[in-house]
């Protein structure tokens, strides 16, 4: 993840949660803020024509339920739709663009050459977007209307400051335009996922924008990515409808009764067998870190030893699982690769004990027994590794050694690696050669 913070505008919300070691659970009621703050910046090219006249222009005339106003005020004095209008002049001072090295991670569509134009954008319109809760939906559709509403050429480029990503125009009509008065919390949020001692940390940017926490979870298998994504999407959304927490520290999730059906339908056609489909979740105050928006944060909550097996169970029960296992004799072929797998083993220390880049990790296949001996060969996350000994992150849900669970920290000798996988950020991968042989046999 990006280590870049780039913080704007005036927070409304009503809590920051402190770093007291103490988590409380998050208390029955009311969830959201009353009056809620988002803001958004065109980055305009050098070719380009627009002032601050040309905005109040637009607004008063295809926008009239904003409210123009010269600067924010406090939350109390926030009512109805309002919009603050600024200009940048001096932009690499005072709202100097991201980075090519940040835009590797939070830009939109932008083409390389779009990257670097970007860079030389002189000229910044910021528009901060205020609206007592009952007015967000109409003031978000309108907000983000008015947006590609003043882009003048495609090189001019997009911001937004809850979630620090950059659009180019396609990508924000695709994204962030509301059709059917119903909000896709997916595509205006995101999620950061990033290394944290031995496991990851995810967390939400842009639930400020509808009055909301963001959502954490700590101690999490890097390898989880996408499931780990649906349950804080299916939360987040949650949230949004309901705004309120029932029982203390609990929340009921369900698929089924979500509000917006176009994530309804992506996470219906997402699920694995004996999918559930709903569940009840445990929500603590989350503590805050730095590069987190400044936003309350809550945090799903999970056991302190091993949280990475109820993780795991959690999003089984939700979304379903597939593990098939397949039974098969060693032959010289699969033997052989397996040996040659092995001899990648120091080249493997090498990468991992100077770091691997974030968002790759290893993945080494050890074989388990059960109490009659019999064999179970299964994926394990490296979590450490010391000298012969590796400590990760059981990957599957075993079908033969009953002892075991998915998510559940184990430890194994190098010397029985079967095979191994590295994963990198783009979703590529190295490895697994044992695999590709299997899956021609099966064929």
């Amino acid at each position: 993840m990006r280590n870049k913070i780039i913080v704007l505008g005036m927070i409304f919300s009503n809590l920051i949660s402190s770093c007291s070691t103490e988590q409380q659970k998050v208390p029955d009621g009311n969830l959201n803020d009353e009056q809620i703050l988002f803001e958004y910046g065109i980055y305009y090219t050098p070719d380009s024509h627009m002032t601050k006249s040309d905005v109040i222009e637009l607004v008063q005339k295809n926008y009239p339920d904003f409210e123009i106003i010269d600067s924010v005020p406090n939350p109390e004095n926030v009512k109805g739709s309002q919009i603050v209008i600024k200009e940048i002049l001096n932009v690499k001072e005072d709202f100097a663009a991201p980075d090519i090295d940040f835009l590797r991670h939070c830009s939109r569509g932008l083409s390389d050459e779009q990257k670097e134009i970007l860079q030389t954008s002189n000229f910044v319109i910021l528009l901060d977007f205020l609206c007592a809760e009952d007015r967000l939906l109409s003031s978000m559709i309108n907000a983000n209307k008015l947006i590609t509403e003043l882009i003048v050429n495609e090189n001019d480029i997009i911001w937004d400051s809850e979630t620090r990503e950059c659009f180019t125009k396609g990508l924000w009509d695709e994204n962030r335009l509301i059709n059917d008065n119903s909000i896709n919390v997916s595509k205006h949020i995101t999620i950061h996922l990033y290394p944290k001692n031995d496991y990851c940390r995810a967390i939400t940017l842009g639930m400020l924008k509808f009055g909301l926490p963001d959502i954490c979870i700590e101690n999490l298998s890097c390898h989880s990515n996408q499931s780990v994504a649906s349950l804080i999407n299916l939360t987040a959304q949650t949230l949004l409808d309901k705004k309120t927490i029932d029982k203390k520290g609990k929340l009921l999730i369900d698929i089924e009764a979500l509000s917006n059906q176009e994530l309804k339908t992506d996470l219906l056609n997402s699920l694995e067998e004996k999918a559930e489909k709903k569940a009840e979740i445990n929500l603590k105050q989350g503590i805050w870190e730095e590069g987190d928006p400044q936003n309350r944060i809550i945090e799903i909550g999970f056991p302190k030893n091993n949280p990475q097996i109820k993780q795991d169970e959690l999003i089984a029960k939700v979304f379903g699982s597939k593990d098939e296992v397949t039974y098969l004799s060693h032959d010289d072929e699969l033997l052989a690769a397996s040996e040659k797998a092995k001899e990648k083993i120091p080249e493997l220390y090498d990468k991992f004990s100077k770091g691997l880049p974030v968002g790759t990790h290893l993945l080494i296949k050890f074989p388990f027994e059960n109490v009659a001996g019999e064999r179970e060969w299964m994926w394990v996350e490296v979590v450490k590794w010391n000298d012969k000994e590796i400590k990760g992150l059981l990957q599957n849900d075993p079908q033969i050694v009953r002892s075991l669970k998915a998510g559940q920290e184990v430890t194994k000798n190098m010397d029985d690696m079967f095979d191994y996988i590295l994963c990198f950020l783009d979703g590529t991968q190295e490895g697994n050669e044992t695999g590709k042989i299997i899956s021609r046999q099966y064929e």
